[in-house]
């Protein structure tokens, strides 16, 4: 099916003489789901490419806990930041996977449910990957890691952690651009899409690839988000 004869499930039903009564609303909340979820796409890309800058001025964690203390009090500020910032693009995820998933189901239902179920799965993961850095810089009732072995413990945790994610995200990102190739999305966002999942593969291995190869790779990540958040946007209902 050509990009421009797209259109969702539900409202395919309706054009086709389901639901008459309904068509308005169900055209109405079809399109504003489509443009809130690619507003949360490119969101999402734009605020974990601010992560990725503020990871590279702060630079990777040494492997000493005594070190590893001496780093977080000379990158507060970055890593605090980091932080925040990643929670929001964490949370910037959840409408733009539900649209995601709404303008390629019609496509392939079970490509779409894996390569979005996915993604859903990170969100979680992630805040609980958060919760842990969050206490190398914020405090709870005046309680920190102030511990060498404490802190190599909340470091390896949420660097592994971001490991996982980073190959979570690879599998997703292939999946997920396979019904892209016929959709309305198109073969080129496909295939910008099979590259990132091979860099996100690459990227889960910062410590292998040095700083600035992993900037890199996360600069791919984050774009793929924004060029599929602004199609997203544009796809309207007929």
């Amino acid at each position: 099916m050509a990009a421009g004869q797209w259109r969702p499930p539900a409202i395919h039903r309706v054009s086709t003489g389901e639901w008459p009564e309904r068509r308005p609303r169900v055209l109405r909340d079809a399109k504003r789901l489509c443009q809130v979820g690619g507003v949360s796409w490119i969101v999402a890309g734009l605020l974990f490419m601010a992560r990725s800058v503020l990871d590279h001025i702060a630079g990777p964690p040494p492997s000493n806990g005594t070190e590893i203390l001496a780093w977080v009090a000379s990158h507060k500020l970055a890593l605090a930041l980091s932080s925040e910032v990643l929670f929001f693009a964490t949370m910037a995820l959840v409408p733009g996977v539900i649209a995601l998933h709404q303008t390629l189901v019609g496509t392939s239902r079970a490509t779409a449910a894996t390569g979005c179920g996915i993604i859903a799965t990170v969100v979680p993961v992630m805040a609980v990957l958060l919760i842990v850095h969050g206490r190398l810089v914020y405090p709870v009732y005046g309680l920190r890691v102030d511990t060498p072995a404490a802190a190599e413990l909340v470091v390896a945790i949420f660097y592994g952690g971001l490991h996982v994610v980073s190959l979570l995200m690879a599998v997703a990102t292939f999946v997920l651009s396979l019904p892209m190739r016929s959709g309305a999305y198109g073969p080129r966002i496909a295939y910008l899409g099979f590259a990132t999942s091979v860099v996100d593969v690459v990227g889960g291995y910062p410590d292998a690839i040095g700083a600035l190869p992993a900037l890199v790779c996360q600069a791919f990540f984050a774009a793929w988000f924004v060029v599929v958040g602004a199609r997203l946007r544009r796809i309207a209902p007929a």
